[in-house]
């Protein structure tokens, strides 16, 4: 049978088999809400001819918008869902997602908040990530949340992949490492640190250098408010007569990391004296 002539034939089948099961007069009003039903059932058994005539050609079928994303609408949900939530829960954020808790995260990271996750966020997050030592994954993590909460409330956004805030960002690191190292009068290695010996050495790490003692360091770096001053910049601490005789690391808030005295290891601890003054290397 030619091909035309078979097409015609199943075509013809098909339209008298819904015709013959479809309900008449009183019955098809009863029945009129499940009768809507039918054209997808009839859409598709004359698709599934088409294709069997054709030989399993490949067809171009265009669909109305809803069905045409009805695949993705799930996952688009879920991005939204992500992208709306609190930024308190530290959500995990990761490319396609969309909502307020993006556009927070591009805010904070300079890119346009268009409230997409797109490629610009994505690479702004990698490298916010590399500046505070986490895998640069791309995506919001928790330990990412935790970062940018820091930062923010320490003022090292806008502007933070400048070299200043990078630098600031190894002290703090750098610092942290050697929590527990004890103290030593004279000490400059992780055997052992007295309060100028310890800066030095973090500051060394980071990338820059201090003299030997607090007095030095003192009169080495640009002094600043503590208004003005940032976590990783030293904290002095003055006697009455206003010569110093403590160095620390300005940790944020009212705090520091520093090796205090003889029986206490390197611990991050509160700023107990009023009298004290920043410096900026």
């Amino acid at each position: 049978m030619p091909v035309t002539a078979r097409r015609t034939a199943l075509l013809r089948a098909v339209t008298t088999s819904e015709s013959s099961t479809r309900p008449t007069g009183r019955t098809l009003a009863k029945h009129r809400k499940t009768s809507k039903s039918s054209a997808p059932r009839a859409a598709a058994a004359v698709l599934s001819v088409g294709l069997a005539v054709s030989g399993g050609a490949a067809l171009s079928v265009v669909a109305p918008a809803d069905t045409a994303h009805a695949g993705t609408s799930k996952t688009s949900s879920a991005a939204w869902a992500r992208g709306n939530k609190a930024i308190s829960t530290k959500p995990l954020l990761r490319y396609g997602d969309a909502g307020s808790a993006v556009r927070y995260v591009q805010r904070s990271l300079d890119v346009p908040a268009g409230g997409w996750y797109g490629s610009a966020t994505r690479t702004a997050v990698a490298n916010f990530q590399r500046r505070v030592g986490l895998p640069r994954s791309g995506s919001m993590t928790v330990n990412t949340w935790r970062s940018l909460f820091y930062a923010a409330s320490h003022g090292l956004l806008h502007g933070g992949s400048g070299k200043a805030t990078t630098f600031q960002a190894k002290v703090l690191k750098e610092a942290a490492k050697l929590k527990g190292t004890p103290y030593r009068y004279g000490g400059t290695t992780t055997k052992g640190f007295d309060c100028s010996g310890y800066t030095g050495y973090v500051y060394k790490k980071a990338g820059k250098k201090l003299p030997r003692t607090s007095r030095q360091q003192y009169s080495a770096t640009k002094h600043i408010s503590r208004k003005a001053a940032k976590p990783g910049d030293l904290v002095f601490f003055k006697s009455g007569g206003g010569s110093v005789y403590h160095v620390g690391i300005y940790a944020g808030g009212n705090t520091l990391w520093h090796a205090s005295k003889p029986g206490k290891p390197v611990a991050k601890a509160k700023i107990w004296s009023s009298n004290v003054a920043f410096g900026r290397k």
